[in-house]
C-alpha cells in the first residue's frame, strides 16, 4: 500500500483497507479454506461443529460469517458517520480534516460502494 499524500488519499486508503481485509480475513475465510473457526483453544467446540458439516454447509456457514462481519463493519461506519455529521467529530490526516462520505451516503455508503466495485470519484 502506498503512503497516502493527502487527507482524501488517507480516507480512501482506510475504506479500501476495510474492504480488502473483510474479503480476506475473518472466520468466514477460515471456515471456507481450512474448515475451522479459529485455532484458539476456547474455540475447539466450534471447530468440532464445523468439521461435522458437509462441504456445502461449511460453505454456507462461511458466507453467513462473512456477511455478519461485513454488516458489523457497516454498522460501525454508520455510527461514526452519525458522530461526524451530528456531533462535530472528525478524522484528520497530518492535522488536516479528511473528507468523508464521498458517495454522499456516509462512510458506510463509501464502504458498501467500494465493496461492490464502485470507483472513487476523481
Amino acid at each position: 500500500m502506498d503512503t497516502p499524500a493527502t487527507p482524501s488519499d488517507a480516507y480512501k486508503a482506510i475504506i479500501d483497507q476495510l474492504v480488502h481485509e473483510t474479503r480476506l480475513h475473518g472466520a468466514g475465510s477460515l471456515v471456507a479454506e481450512r474448515g475451522v473457526f479459529s485455532n484458539a483453544p476456547a474455540h475447539q467446540e466450534y471447530n468440532a461443529f464445523i468439521r461435522s458439516l458437509s462441504p456445502e454447509h461449511r460453505a454456507l456457514l462461511a458466507r453467513m460469517l462473512s456477511e455478519a462481519r461485513d454488516g458489523t463493519i457497516h454498522d460501525v461506519l454508520a455510527a461514526l458517520t452519525w458522530w461526524m455529521t451530528t456531533r462535530e467529530v472528525g478524522l484528520t490526516f497530518r492535522g488536516e480534516p479528511m473528507p468523508i462520505e464521498l458517495s454522499g451516503m456516509g462512510l458506510h455508503g463509501d464502504y458498501v460502494g467500494r465493496r461492490d466495485g464502485w470507483e472513487w470519484p476523481t
